[in-house]
């Protein structure tokens, strides 16, 4: 379990406890398996205000508070459990999904938006790092996801509220955001969108100020994020930090945690996407638009170390989140190769990000950045792993080709079935084509 985990947790249950959130006097050694951590203080410290604290941005640590009030428990150093935290990011997780169901659902018949939900769910690194646990991830995803189906029912001060929770937990979500809200009201020519998904946003960046000033004696909002990644507290975090082109490259591309090398499928469906973007609802266009600022950001502030205590990536997510639309409402558009290619691509992510997720590991080190993966060491220490990856990968492609056939069968279709894998059907969202 990571840090990060344990220090908006602690945070969270210090909160629901006691009310307050400062931790002066409290023992963290005490806490079961917290000593155990590398680099354990780096999330914990002074802040401006003079009180130690869990240095955590807002909104992963009040989004467990209800969890761990509803546990109560005691409010002794032995008496903190991660339990409670994992169970909202369960619900947090599992409601973003829903929600990404729903969006494609007024594009989409339900047998393919289910699918499509489905992939998402299991065949990316959502499974190994937010299903579980209170990641910053685990409320953006669930935020961006939310941000897609109210677009898609064009409830714009609902993606205000949720983009608000997004960057409640990555301030520059807010890239996402803003990118969404400004650039369907130009396409629209209809300013008062951007200024229905703004209000409720700006007011969760207030709240998020506010809640900073309580904690921190400061009103600056990444004030707990800043002073980890700066090394204000905890010492340098990055003595000797890599060029904002190699943190790219390491977001994208390397073996450990590159996007497309956990995720190949987002490769072998860009050209359907190109193919499809032209008829794509524009909400979902500006969405994933919007992922573009935001991870070039994401490898300025996230310096590219190589490893990290999480199976696959995390920092990718976001982008994750924000293209799926696109992208599975453009999996119709697939040519011959790609659409007999993305189901046992599909089953395979499956099982090699399922493994992790099951087995929490096995555990990345920072060494296997540009040289190794998590996975593939994990085969070579435990060879039955590999053969494991490989069953469970032929028998989510035979579910996964059976379903195509089944929907297929039940789903009235408007053209051959070998010219489309996605049926679409009646749009009742934005008034365009489908």
């Amino acid at each position: 379990m990571s840090v990060d985990v344990y220090s908006s947790s602690l945070a969270a249950w210090r909160i629901a406890q006691t009310g307050e959130p400062w931790l002066d006097g409290f023992d963290t050694g005490r806490i079961e398996g917290y000593g155990s951590l590398p680099d354990q203080t780096v999330f914990i410290g002074e802040a401006p205000n003079g009180h130690r604290v869990s240095l955590r941005l807002p909104g992963v640590v009040a989004a467990a508070v209800p969890a761990y009030w509803v546990a109560r428990g005691g409010s002794e150093p032995d008496d903190f459990s991660l339990a409670p935290e994992a169970v909202t990011a369960a619900l947090i997780s599992s409601g973003a999904i829903v929600l990404l169901f729903l969006a494609l659902r007024r594009r989409i018949d339900a047998p393919w938006a289910i699918a499509g939900a489905v992939v998402v769910a299991l065949g990316t690194p959502m499974w190994s790092v937010a299903a579980n646990a209170m990641w910053t991830h685990t409320l953006t995803v669930f935020g961006i996801m939310g941000m897609a189906w109210a677009a898609s029912r064009e409830r714009w001060w609902l993606v205000g509220v949720f983009g608000g929770i997004a960057l409640c937990g990555r301030l520059h979500v807010a890239l996402i955001v803003a990118v969404l809200g400004v650039g369907v009201a130009l396409a629209r020519k209809h300013p008062g969108i951007a200024v229905k998904v703004g209000i409720p946003s700006a007011t969760f960046l207030a709240a998020a100020c506010a809640w900073t000033y309580w904690v921190y004696g400061t009103w600056l909002p990444g004030v707990g994020y800043n002073m980890t990644t700066q090394g204000i507290v905890g010492g340098e975090r990055y003595p000797d930090p890599p060029s904002p082109l190699l943190s790219q490259l390491g977001l994208w591309v390397s073996p450990d945690k590159g996007v497309l090398v956990w995720t190949p499928a987002l490769l072998l469906l860009l050209p359907a996407v190109v193919r499809n973007w032209r008829d794509l609802p524009d909400w979902s266009r500006w969405l994933a638009l919007g992922a573009i600022p935001y991870m070039l950001l994401q490898g300025q502030l996230n310096h590219y170390t190589g490893g990290g205590a999480h199976y696959a990536y995390r920092l990718g997510l976001e982008l994750l989140a924000a293209v799926a639309p696109a992208y599975l409402l453009s999996a119709h558009r697939m040519k011959a190769f790609a659409r007999a290619a993305v189901v046992p691509l599909v089953g395979l992510q499956v099982a090699v990000i399922g493994l992790g997720a099951v087995l929490e590991g096995p555990a990345p080190a920072v060494s296997y950045g540009w040289t190794d993966n998590a996975f593939l060491v994990g085969v070579e220490l435990a060879p039955a792993l590999g053969v494991i990856a490989l069953l469970v990968a032929a028998l989510v492609t035979v579910v996964g080709l059976a379903w195509r056939d089944f929907s297929l069968r039940a789903v009235p279709q408007e053209a051959d079935a070998e010219d489309r894998l996605v049926v679409p059907g009646q749009d009742v969202g934005s008034g365009e084509p489908g």
